[in-house]
C-alpha cells in the first residue's frame, strides 16, 4: 500500500513539474519566464538584455537555449 501511495505522489509531482515547465511555448512567454529568473536569481543589469538576445534568437530559429534551460526547439515564434 505505500508504494501506491508513493508512486502516486511521485507522479503527482511529475506532472507538475512537466505542466511547469511546458507553459511557456512561444518565444515572447519564454522572455517573460527569463526575465522572472533575473528578477529572482540575478537582478544583475547584464541578465535581461541577454533574455532579450534570446528571444531574437528564438524568433528566428523557433529554438529557446540558455544555460539555465536546455535547448528546446518547435517553439511559436510570436
Amino acid at each position: 500500500m505505500r508504494h501506491i501511495f508513493a508512486t502516486g505522489v511521485l507522479l503527482a509531482i511529475l506532472i507538475t513539474m512537466t505542466t511547469a515547465t511546458t507553459r511557456a511555448m512561444t518565444c515572447t512567454d519564454r522572455e517573460q519566464v527569463c526575465f522572472a529568473y533575473c528578477d529572482k536569481h540575478n537582478p544583475g543589469p547584464r541578465c535581461k538584455p541577454v533574455c532579450r538576445e534570446l528571444l531574437s534568437n528564438c524568433m528566428s530559429t523557433g529554438c529557446w537555449e540558455s544555460k539555465i534551460t536546455a535547448k528546446r526547439c518547435g517553439i511559436d515564434r510570436q
